[in-house]
């Protein structure tokens, strides 16, 4: 057991990487969830630009995006390339490289991959994963959503849409300080026009201070809140994919105060402020600021 002083906050600090993209999915209908971009299976980022994954995969293809779209992917040099133990080569599919929009034939069974773009070419090791615990997400929330409407100071521009980026790896929780006024709102999952957060009800009335029921919407449902006041006001609003809930505060809900924690027992992840995994447990570690990662969410920790 080892003592450890906290700051106690539920990680207002995204855990984005600085070179290459936060995230890395599989998608196909060798995965669980299929050719599904809602349902796209998300890997754990290890390091900036080292994704790995371990699970059961069905006989089918599968490719590798980096965010929640058909451009860009990853998938091997030549189309139907079996997925088989060792390392390979990828070939990268964008907007100048539409053509080759390869796929992995996959047998099913418990594989073990791990995406590293961090060479010249990007890389994907495959091994056995029989014998290895599960690693990744089925399903996952956006990295950050966009607070937007004419409540906002951003009004319906997308390049102004307010980011709230999500408090914990795929925690889907987000908490932003919005400056408000008479109007709608809803909340993007990305910097379009397609799935957001917004009310349950067409017109919800948002009266200040208290929760709010949210629901996932789009072009043929796209309800969303009405501000009441008419004097622009500054409050923080959480939205909470996870309990479909948004909650608006008058003060800033994550505290900042600085107690003595103990973490014994249970299974931990700790990261350094660039998002780097540094190791399973805080023993050994220099002193420092870190980002401990447990079943029940994250916090930010100084080692004495």
């Amino acid at each position: 057991m080892r003592k450890i002083s906290a700051f106690l906050w539920i990680l207002f600090v995204s855990l984005s990487l600085n070179a290459h993209p936060s995230r890395m999915y599989l998608i196909g209908d060798a995965t669980a969830g299929g050719w599904s971009l809602d349902n796209a299976s998300l890997m754990m980022t290890v390091s900036d630009g080292v994704y790995e994954w371990t699970g059961d995969l069905k006989e089918g293809e599968l490719k590798f995006i980096p965010q929640i779209g058909w451009m860009p992917s990853y998938g091997p040099a030549t189309n139907g390339e079996a997925l088989v133990a060792g390392t390979v080569d990828m070939k990268l599919r964008d907007q100048e490289l539409q053509d080759n929009d390869n796929k992995y034939a996959v047998t099913a069974g418990r594989w073990s991959l791990r995406v590293d773009l961090t060479s010249e070419t990007p890389k994907l090791t495959v091994a056995d994963g029989t014998e290895m615990p599960e690693k990744g997400f089925v399903g996952h929330y956006p990295v950050s959503v966009y607070a937007i409407g004419n409540a906002t100071q951003a009004g319906w521009s997308l390049d102004k849409a307010v980011e709230m980026k999500e408090s914990a790896f795929n925690s889907g929780i987000y908490t932003a300080q919005l400056a408000l006024n008479s109007g709608e709102l809803k909340f993007l999952h990305q910097r379009d026009w397609g799935k957001a957060y917004g009310a349950t009800v067409a017109d919800a009335p948002l009266n200040g201070v208290g929760n709010y029921d949210i629901a996932v919407t789009d072009n043929s449902n796209d309800t969303k809140f009405v501000v009441s006041w008419t004097t622009e006001t500054s409050y923080y609003v959480t939205v909470n994919a996870v309990q479909k809930t948004m909650t608006v505060s008058a003060e800033n809900p994550l505290p900042s105060g600085i107690e003595n924690i103990e973490i014994s027992g249970e299974r931990i992840e700790v990261y350094d402020v660039q998002g780097r995994r540094v190791g399973r447990d805080t023993e050994h570690l220099p002193a420092g600021l870190y980002i401990i990662r447990t079943a029940i969410g994250a916090q930010k920790i100084f080692i004495h």
